[in-house]
């Protein structure tokens, strides 16, 4: 059993290692991309029809890994393998299973989804109800769904917060009506906090320092955006949106990595790299959780998230560079049409009334002559 725990943990880095359309700085710094899902997917089918380990009881490797291997845990992977190769399940499940079973079935990130209970999915329209949540996620006591995906807040988040999401949510999705399927599989939730404090007050992650939000990736229990950097009436911020902006990398992690998108994955860093080079693309200052500085890796990851949020916003002034639809168009046309194959075209107005609040922008801002 050594010899076969040794093997799936060595397939599994080659995945997780696996650089084909990721970009490696200088630095050494990489800007992970790729079918991940579809790829972890492939590797499980495999070792499953080809691997057949004999019956254990608990297993431990405290030395080596420090950690003990469960039969049942064993049993579990196998199943959500089946499942996604059948149907029955998602690459997700299986993905969850795999790593819970390569940690010995206790993953060390606290937002690893294997320790929470999914939220039920209640189509709820547009209305904030009391939120049925799991044991130990009863901090959630507001929900709303739409777009597939289920947004919940706790007392402090404001109930137009999670109208504001929801509305940016149905929207994105709007285009591709299979991709709400897909999220809705997936169990896709964001976590809303604020407006004070940062995501460590979220019973997921009382270790993080995160101000703003991040994205949710396979194998996460949510996506996290701050309430207090949403624009709706009655707050009116004029920066950029962790909605729009983390539901962009979520899409991109849930969806594309399940759907094998590799029509994406081709292509957006090589539009990166362009548009970093003709000194178009233009952003601030990101959070980084390692501490480590800001180069072209964090940069180049980033494009594709703040040119979609600059689009979908479309407000001028709201972002540094890639602020509106038309100025895509005309700068960055391919970039364009890459983002209009995912997301709609039609006309949406992103935070109603705000064009209107004078006192928010400077003299020099676009929107000041509006």
């Amino acid at each position: 059993m050594l010899s076969y725990i040794l093997k799936l943990r060595n397939k599994y880095q080659d995945v997780d290692e696996t650089l084909t359309y990721s970009y490696v700085d200088a630095s050494g710094e990489i800007a992970r991309n790729g079918p991940f899902a579809t790829w972890y997917y492939e590797m499980a089918i495999e070792d499953i029809m080809t691997v057949k380990p004999k019956a254990f009881n608990t297993f431990k490797l405290l030395e080596m890994f420090g950690v003990s291997f469960e039969w049942q845990d064993y049993l579990e992977y196998v199943q959500s393998a089946c499942d996604a190769y059948t149907g029955a399940g998602s690459k997700r499940s299986l993905q969850v299973a795999l790593e819970k079973f390569l940690e010995g079935g206790d993953h060390e990130w606290t937002g690893h989804a294997s320790h929470w209970e999914a939220f039920e999915y209640i189509e709820t329209g547009p209305n904030v109800i009391d939120s049925p949540s799991p044991p130990g996620l009863e901090h959630y006591t507001k929900y709303i769904s739409g777009g597939g995906v289920i947004i919940v807040g706790g007392t402090t988040v404001p109930d137009e917060a999670l109208l504001a999401a929801r509305e940016s949510v149905l929207y994105m999705t709007s285009a591709r009506s299979e991709f709400r399927e897909i999220l809705k599989r997936n169990e896709v939730r964001i976590s809303l906090f604020g407006p004070q404090g940062d995501v460590s007050v979220l019973p997921e992650y009382p270790d993080e320092n995160e101000p703003g939000g991040f994205a949710m990736g396979m194998t996460d229990v949510s996506m996290t955006a701050n309430a207090a950097w949403l624009c709706y009436p009655g707050n009116w911020d004029i920066g950029g949106d962790p909605i729009i902006h983390e539901m962009v990398h979520t899409i991109n992690h849930i969806v594309f990595e399940e759907i094998n998108e590799t029509h994406f994955y081709e292509r957006i860093y090589e539009l990166a790299l362009d548009a970093i080079d003709r000194e178009i693309f233009v952003v601030g200052e990101q959070h980084i959780a390692d501490g480590s500085s800001q180069n072209i890796s964090h940069i180049v990851g980033e494009y594709w998230a703040i040119s979609v949020e600059g689009y979908i916003m479309d407000r001028a002034g709201f972002k540094r560079s890639h602020d509106t639809r038309d100025w895509i168009r005309e700068n960055d046309p391919n970039l364009y049409k890459l983002i209009t194959r995912y997301f709609p075209t039609e006309d949406w107005e992103f935070c109603p009334g705000v064009e209107d609040q004078k006192h928010l922008f400077d003299v020099d801002h676009p929107m000041s002559s509006y």
